[in-house]
């Protein structure tokens, strides 16, 4: 290759000794100008996975096949593309003077173009052809001290050559990026004059940016932000920005992306579980929702049907939830944007109204369906500790499903003392069954009536079960075991209870196999009561823990023990003469039930007494023992003891969990005409055609005492405490006091 022609471009743009048409006095510019700045080289590190520090982390594989910017040219050997590389290395680079000579160059050759317009080819110059990547763009992905200069330069060549729109509004269309402006890149660069500058020449400010690198699928690789420039501006700490271009008439503020997130879903999805995050997200949430001046944003569901109330609790975070819930506004123009309103206080004494809409169950997809049915978030049992649903739940509990659940217990436990007489008086003889019943006595139709109320009682569990497992829809294994547990348990039993009885009555003996195993789980079954009791609920939680979590971790490792030592011994044992006295060990089966024998401590080591090799037979015995009867059930016995301390902690928390579950179970029983008398809360008039139905709440706070309280009424209305906790919406009805009878409560001095 023809030396004169080679270009040697190191890494990171700086070059040496280039021959091209730029006339300026380039190779005297001072090194620095010719590398990229600290920022867009550490953009660059960010787009492939690195950090700009040498500390490692742990990384995947990038699933974009290009970065957003890079200053890593490819050596160019076509003249016609040296003019665009030129343009892009100046742009980056901030070289005011060789761009303007640039411009100048690439403007005396739109001229002579014949085959397409003056606008189309500058703006194939200053495009790249792969990507989809402006001048532009290129200039504000690498910020320096002549950037704006650069960006002005640029807008003002395009608005003299008549394609400034274009310009402006051009988008990325590499995969990764795709539907990225310019707009986008220089709010995310923090450049507040520019993006100014850019929304001032008709930049789209409701451009969707809608590339991989921007799904949230590939969080950990890209970043999300809803694609709007809005969204971006607000999911990245920028208040400026986002008054910018809500000020704006041409911005829509209620944008959906294509997951059908709107801004508020977006922050939700950004908001993390450390203060400084949330903090910002917060102030960012309420200063959309003061701008816009309705609850519109707030009611709007996504593509999965959820509004970002509900987003917050199906992705557990925790704290943007809290702050939704118990949103406060106390200025009277926008209060209606509040769910919490203080009615009345007294000392440090509050009654509150809380917002139940999306809250109860009567809405589809609630929020206390979401976080009690959704296994998945791993702080539901925190979330529901929140008001109002820790009111909510134990004021259903205390209105209709503490009676529904002993009603219950009474049942099964009567169901359970039947099937317990039936099977213990059962006829015992050696013929066929069925056996005949001797009507003639009152014991003959006691038996035969409490046979019947079984089969019933049976048919009714097996129906409800099947039904409540079919409307469950369990999407994983995890659920199934962690909650739903009991439905399987419950259903299985009555199977086993009909199947036995047809088994009888189509003569098996075998009937009595599944009727003792029907009585064994029933009466296991009873631990699904202990939900009922704070001091015993826990203990069924933590036998299921046990079991999932470590139980069966020991059965894998001990099984493989087990197989492994039960092959060798069993190649080692002899068979015994048939006439000799001694014990045949030779078949694995008996083999494997003498090491679990071992296991346990009731074996014995007769089973050497045959063995080809004595010494090898014993010293392969005593290993098994120690790893299975000293090392594994010692492990067992440890990890178990940290499972049920682990729980301890919690305890309170998990049992609350429990009881909501049971609850909303019930409550799915329950008749339409009862649901609705059931109901709790009142209908409280916010606003001119804004009525909401809320629920009262009374709380204590010293905290808060001394703390200007606005729009209050003199009374909390009912006196009884209980009627206000738990009063009907059909029955109440007020009226949020707005008037100017008492805007704040006296600040009192202690």
């Amino acid at each position: 290759m023809n030396k004169d022609n080679k270009e040697n471009i190191p890494l990171m743009g700086k070059r040496t000794n280039t021959s091209g048409p730029p006339t300026t006095n380039h190779q005297e510019k001072k090194l620095t100008e010719n590398t990229p700045t600290r920022k867009s080289s550490q953009f660059f590190f960010e787009i492939e996975g690195f950090e700009s520090n040498s500390s490692p982390r742990q990384t995947s594989p990038p699933v974009f096949s290009k970065p957003m910017d890079s200053n890593i040219r490819p050596w160019y050997n076509n003249a016609r593309k040296k003019l665009k590389k030129y343009m892009f290395r100046a742009v980056s680079e901030g070289s005011i003077e060789e761009l303007q000579c640039l411009l100048v160059e690439v403007k005396e050759r739109s001229n002579a173009c014949r085959n397409m317009t003056v606008q189309d080819y500058l703006m194939k110059k200053l495009t790249d052809s792969d990507t989809g990547k402006t001048c532009l763009m290129k200039a504000l992905l690498n910020i320096n001290q002549n950037t704006n200069e650069i960006v002005k330069m640029l807008l003002s060549f395009g608005e003299e050559n008549s394609f400034l729109e274009r310009l402006i509004n051009a988008k990325y269309t590499e995969e990764a990026y795709k539907g990225q402006t310019a707009l986008n890149i220089a709010i995310e660069r923090r450049q507040y004059n520019i993006a100014q500058t850019l929304i001032e020449k008709g930049a789209d400010v409701n451009a969707h940016s809608q590339g991989v690198f921007f799904n949230p699928k590939h969080k950990h690789e890209g970043f999300y932000f809803g694609e709007t420039p809005l969204a971006l501006a607000a999911c990245t700490n920028q208040p400026d920005i986002v008054q910018l271009l809500m000020d704006n008439r041409r911005t829509d503020i209620t944008s959906q992306d294509s997951r059908g997130n709107n801004i508020l879903h977006a922050l939700v999805t950004v908001a993390e579980d450390f203060k400084t995050q949330n903090d910002f997200v917060i102030r960012m949430y309420d200063m959309i929702l003061l701008k816009s001046k309705s609850r519109t944003l707030e009611t709007m569901k996504n593509k999965d049907g959820l509004t970002p109330l509900q987003l917050a609790a199906k992705s557990g975070k925790l704290e943007i939830l809290k702050y939704i819930l118990s949103r406060e506004i106390k200025d009277k123009p926008n209060r209606s944007l509040s769910r919490k309103f203080t009615d009345w206080a007294y000392g440090p004494v509050q009654s509150s109204l809380y917002d139940l809409t999306e809250l109860d169950t009567t809405a589809d997809n609630s929020l206390l369906e979401i976080i009690v049915y959704n296994t998945n978030i791993g702080n539901r049992h925190e979330m529901l500790t929140l008001e109002p649903l820790h009111s909510l739940l134990r004021m259903k509990w205390k209105k209709f499903a503490r009676h529904m659940f002993f009603m219950a217990c009474c049942f099964y436990f009567i169901y359970n003392i039947i099937l317990t007489l039936v099977s213990y008086y059962r006829p015992k003889r050696d013929e066929a069954p069925p056996y005949p019943l001797a009507l003639t006595r009152n014991v003959g139709w006691l038996q035969l009536l409490a046979q019947v109320l079984i089969m019933i009682a049976a048919i009714f569990l097996a129906i409800k079960e099947s039904v409540a497992i079919f409307l469950l829809r369990p999407s994983d294994l995890q659920s199934i075991l962690s909650d739903a547990w009991f439905h399987f348990a419950f259903f299985i039993q009555a199977v086993l209870v009909i199947f036995s009885v047809f088994l009888y009555l189509f003569a098996y003996k075998e009937h009595l196999v599944c009727l003792v195993l029907a009585m064994a789980l029933g009466w296991a079954n009873m631990l699904y009561f202990t939900r009922g009791f704070q001091s015993m609920g826990i203990y069924s939680v933590m036998i299921q823990k046990v079991i999932l979590q470590d139980v069966i971790k020991f059965l894998v490792v001990y099984i493989v023990f087990l197989l492994g030592f039960g092959v060798a011994l069993a190649a080692l044992i002899e068979t015994c003469p048939n006439d000799s006295k001694c014990h045949s060990h030779s078949s694995l089966g008996a083999v494997l039930m003498e090491l679990f024998k071992l296991t346990i401590g009731l074996g014995d080591l007769e089973i050497q007494q045959n063995s080809k090799y004595p010494v090898l037979f014993l010293l392969l015995l005593i290993t098994y023992v120690l790893l299975t009867f000293v090392l594994l059930l010692n492990m067992l016995i440890a990890l178990m003891g940290e499972t049920v301390e682990n729980i301890s902690k919690e305890s309170e928390h998990i049992w609350r969990l429990q009881r909501a579950r049971t609850i909303l179970e019930f409550e799915k029983m329950l008749p339409k005409y009862l649901k609705k008398k059931f109901q709790l809360g009142e209908l409280c008039k916010v606003a001119e055609n804004d009525t909401r139905v809320c629920l009262r709440i009374n709380e204590v706070k010293w905290t808060e005492w001394k703390t200007h309280v606005s729009f209050i009424n003199e009374d909390p209305g009912p006196t009884g405490y209980n009627r206000i906790q738990d009063t009907s919406r059909s029955n109440s009805k007020n009226t949020l006091n707005t008037f100017d009878e008492m805007d704040y409560l006296l600040e009192t001095t202690v």
